[in-house]
């Protein structure tokens, strides 16, 4: 941590101008595998945008990093994952999040940056509380604007389970811990600051959501930038579910949970 403090304080130093030119920082907030590492993707294929995934962006502002020290990690972060193909190793099977002849790693005029990590920028939140108020002054007065992508509790539930080998009862009370903390969240934003976004909406209808998306950052998306991105989804969304072996009294557990919730309002283990 402290040799890139010093890095990025040097490259700050050299590069005075570079992200003069930003005018939004974009965070993703939410629950881990329920689609911002696709999303973002899509959106670091822009030419005014970099949208680092693994980059854990409140870790340095907790521990005191100016705002273009920020920026630094994360244009880094972006160029690594391009040149790796957006390879992402998160699902149960390695699936590449490259958009081909986009700008994924680099860009033209750079408007808008941010971070992907919903998962641990949530966690990070429910344990300094406060940390949404810091990153508006490390920004000082550049927009910050935070979406969270939500998906039917039960996928994300029986992903943790397989992936991370935790229990029903492990599963479900981490993926409601969380829940508690967005709902933190929302409750302190306005809806110009934070863009909620279904998943399973998002991928079957990608056009309609993925204009909203970019509508939310003040990003232009021309056809062509738009066909490529969604050139790469799925046709429909994956159930993982149906990988776990869901008894009627977890069912129920879940559903009752997420009727406390209500930006979870609608999901069933049948829909």
């Amino acid at each position: 941590m402290a040799r890139r403090y010093v890095t990025t304080y040097y490259k700050c130093r050299q590069e005075p101008t570079q992200f003069k030119d930003v005018k939004t920082f974009c965070m993703f907030i939410g629950h881990v595998k329920s689609g911002s590492t696709l999303i973002g993707s899509l959106l670091d294929a822009h030419p005014n945008v970099i949208l680092a995934d693994e980059a854990d962006a409140l870790k340095y502002v907790s521990s005191g990093f100016s705002r273009d020290q920020l920026f630094h990690i994360l244009l880094k972060a972006s160029h690594r994952e391009a040149l790796k193909g957006r390879v992402t190793a998160r699902r149960l099977n390695a699936y590449s999040l490259s958009v081909p002849d986009q700008w994924q790693g680099r860009y033209n005029k750079l408007q808008v940056i941010g971070d992907s990590k919903a998962g641990p920028s949530t966690r990070i939140i429910s344990r300094d509380p406060q940390l949404i108020q810091r990153l508006n002054t490390v920004m000082s007065g550049i927009d910050v604007k935070l979406i969270q992508v939500i998906r039917n509790p039960y996928d994300p539930i029986s992903l943790m389970m397989i992936r991370g080998r935790r229990s029903f009862e492990n599963a479900v009370k981490h993926y409601f811990a969380y829940c508690e903390t967005l709902a933190d969240i929302r409750a302190k934003m306005n809806e110009s600051s934070l863009l909620p976004v279904r998943y399973e909406e998002f991928i079957r209808q990608p056009e309609e959501n993925f204009l909203k998306v970019c509508d939310f950052l003040g990003i232009e998306a021309t056809a062509e930038y738009v066909s490529a991105c969604l050139g790469i989804l799925y046709s429909s969304p994956e159930q993982s579910r149906h990988l776990v072996p869901w008894s009627p009294q977890w069912i129920e557990v879940v559903k009752h949970k997420i009727d406390q919730f209500d930006f979870l309002g609608g999901y069933s283990y049948e829909n």
